[in-house]
């Protein structure tokens, strides 16, 4: 394994402290490896998943951009009779596919998110995905032809025993489909930022297709995406029981083969140390010429780029964020304020740092253009 970036103490990055919760955040060290063999990514440090989503302050459909990628999504399941969605956050994809008329469940282990999610009539069972869950949706409603993941595979500490509870609950003709924040795009995007603890492991084509080999299952599938900036969706049926691979799968493999080495992670670590010291040197020049800099979007990349490069208050003075779940709470480990957009009736910055910049025709339209708006990274500004 090849330890190639150092993003030194994180906190957690999905947990939003109150001031009198300061004295009590936790701080990891989050050194990150790239293994040559399988091509995958992977953080040194592990947190119990138990402690990083019983309580959780992430709500898909606050991102009206996402919600519309995912009502394209189930747009594709049409004929498809019975769906489990693992990791089904506030329901963002179990809503358009229960109007559709297919059955749905979710499976989602964040208490006051699933609970969302219920109080919508949107069916919603409160766990982690595991062998008792899979046997009782199996026992009450029977094998899903179809089971969703998405963004949830890298963050399972134990992807063997996930695989094989999926493998379990699906039926024989079923498939799984799911979506992972892709390596390549990681580092094409120069996307250091979404790296943190909530995310184990990073994958590639390569990667995914031995892990499910282990399981005799494979690949029938890889398209990439664009949520969350670029993302992979994968198709995963049982060995003997689906259509052969597309030739998709074959050209991703061959083409990782060329694009991830040692020698390019090595660059990408290399580039992010100085991708994060322009971005301060920009925040520092805009304070400079007496500009108050705010931020837009809390996800928790926030907490990443801002304890990498020690940014706190004194260069964001606030950080506005439509989920109510985060307002009034301040930034992981660097503690900028979170604020609702009625903040800004009477406290107006004079620059935007956008941090879900993927969706930055849907911030401008939100706040118009009487702002200068600006990218973290590479740090740029945009119009």
């Amino acid at each position: 394994m090849l330890e190639f970036l150092d993003l030194g103490r994180q906190p957690l990055a999905n947990k939003y402290p109150r001031k009198e919760e300061f004295a009590v955040e936790e701080f990891f060290d989050v050194k990150v490896h790239f293994c040559p063999d399988c091509k995958s990514v992977q953080l040194g440090t592990e947190v119990s998943r138990e402690r990083m989503f019983r309580d959780y302050f992430y709500l898909s459909s606050v991102n009206t951009g996402l919600v519309k990628q995912y009502e394209e999504f189930a747009q594709t399941l049409a004929g498809t009779k019975f769906v489990v969605d693992v990791g089904s956050n506030d329901g963002i994809l179990l809503k358009p596919v229960k109007a559709m008329g297919i059955k749905a469940i979710g499976v989602e282990p964040s208490v006051n998110v699933s609970k969302i999610a219920n109080d919508a009539g949107l069916t919603t069972i409160t766990s982690f995905f595991d062998a008792p869950t899979a046997e009782k949706i199996r026992k009450e409603h029977g094998q899903p032809d179809v089971i969703t993941g998405f963004s949830m595979l890298s963050h399972l500490g134990d992807p063997h025993t996930f695989i094989e509870d999926v493998k379990s609950l699906m039926a024989d003709g079923g498939k799984f489909i799911f979506e992972i924040e892709y390596v390549d795009v990681v580092l094409k995007s120069m996307a250091f930022e979404r790296l943190y603890l909530d995310r184990i492991s990073y994958y590639s084509v390569t990667s995914l297709e031995k892990l499910f080999q282990l399981h005799d299952m494979y690949l029938a599938d890889v398209q990439e995406t664009e949520a969350h900036g670029g993302s992979l969706r994968a198709t995963v049926q049982k060995k003997g029981k689906g259509k052969p691979a597309t030739q998709s799968v074959a050209r991703h493999i061959d083409y990782e083969a060329r694009a991830l080495t040692p020698e390019s992670l090595t660059a990408f670590g290399n580039e992010a140390h100085a991708q994060i010291v322009a971005f301060k040197k920009t925040l520092g020049d805009l304070k400079s010429k007496g500009l108050k800099v705010a931020g837009f979007g809390a996800p928790a990349r926030v907490s990443t780029l801002c304890n990498f490069g020690k940014i706190g208050p004194e260069l964001i003075e606030f950080i506005i964020d439509e989920t109510p779940l985060k307002q009034n709470k301040f930034s992981p480990g660097t503690h900028v304020p979170i604020l609702p957009m009625a903040h800004l009736e009477k406290n107006k910055p004079d620059v935007f740092v956008v941090f879900v910049h993927e969706y930055f025709d849907v911030v401008k339209k939100k706040l118009g253009s009487k702002y200068r708006f600006f990218f973290p990274v590479p740090v740029r500004e945009v119009s």
